[in-house]
């Protein structure tokens, strides 16, 4: 089991590295580690993501939410998917749009205007179920917390039936074409989507919160068999996506999601949340992790 849960009524407390002690002596309320980040680059996001895991996995962390963005527009394709099938990659060249491969599944995804979360944790961890469904929709439950606050209105999450009618019908590269079960919608259209990785000892899941989506600018980085076909997902785009400011008709800032976020996760999991940065051993991880993560250079 995790070096941070010998029982459901006792922590320890477990110094690794450099970082700091995070329980108390005694304490009977779950930890969490909150980091907050700004703009980054595409190997840098995913790389602290993937120490983030590692470092869960060992147990020298608590379970972290991490907020985070990018300093510009970049495609994050699935650890499984095929670049050279679906992506343009000539394109995203010639627009200086960065490839990163991540380290969950799914498919190909424009990171722009938006806020990012990942979420990692211990497996297993009482506060969530052993299978990966069972996780995304506990998850779900603290993002729909988060958009309640900043004021939208009919956020749910999919149904498996519906969820699988979409994604049947789609066979774009685009996250964005289809909604997989206990994704959240708002009547009927993608305002999150999420994927997720899981090994033995640990898993993390991340995805995105849209402000705002240039979904031309999205649907011109793929490749299509037929102009119909490309017709077919700019439609999808248009009428099963939904941003933060369509939602709630205004414009939305990026730290007011990301409050909204921190309230959603802390009333969905209660105890000591703690605001920090990452340890020493994460930063190494990452320096050495960067130079192997996958990437289609744009230049």
């Amino acid at each position: 089991m995790n070096k941070y849960y010998q029982d459901e009524a006792e922590r320890v407390k477990v110094k690794v590295c450099s970082v700091s002690p995070l329980f108390k002596v005694g304490a009977n309320m779950p930890e969490w580690r909150v980091i907050e980040e700004g703009p980054g680059d595409g190997i840098s996001n995913m790389a602290v993501d993937r120490a983030i895991l590692t470092a869960c996995e060992a147990g020298e962390v608590p379970p972290t939410l991490r907020l985070y963005s990018w300093k510009r527009p970049t495609l994050t394709v699935g650890y499984a998917q095929d670049i050279d099938g679906g992506i343009d990659i000539e394109r995203c060249r010639e627009l200086g749009i960065q490839i990163v491969r991540r380290p969950t599944g799914g498919r190909a995804l424009l990171h722009h205007h938006e806020v990012t979360y990942s979420f990692t944790a211990p497996v297993p961890h009482l506060h969530f179920p052993s299978s990966l469904l069972g996780a995304y929709r506990v998850i779900a439950q603290a993002l729909l917390e988060g958009l309640e606050i900043i004021g939208v209105q009919e956020a749910a999450l999919a149904s498996a039936g519906k969820a699988e009618k979409i994604r049947n019908s789609s066979r774009s590269p685009s996250c964005l074409s289809s909604i997989n079960h206990w994704e959240i919608e708002v009547r009927g259209a993608k305002l999150v989507g999420s994927a997720q990785r899981r090994t033995k000892k640990a898993f993390l899941q991340h995805g995105s919160i849209l402000i705002n989506c240039d979904r031309s600018l999205l649907n011109s980085l793929f490749k299509y068999e037929a102009a119909d076909s490309r017709f077919k997902s700019m439609d999808i785009l248009n009428n099963r996506v939904v941003t933060l400011s369509e939602c709630l008709g205004r414009e939305v800032g990026y730290r007011e999601v990301l409050q909204a976020l921190k309230q959603g996760f802390s009333r969905a999991f209660p105890g000591r949340w703690s605001q920090e940065s990452l340890s020493s051993c994460e930063l190494a991880r990452c320096a050495s992790d960067a130079c192997l993560t996958g990437v289609v250079p744009t230049s």
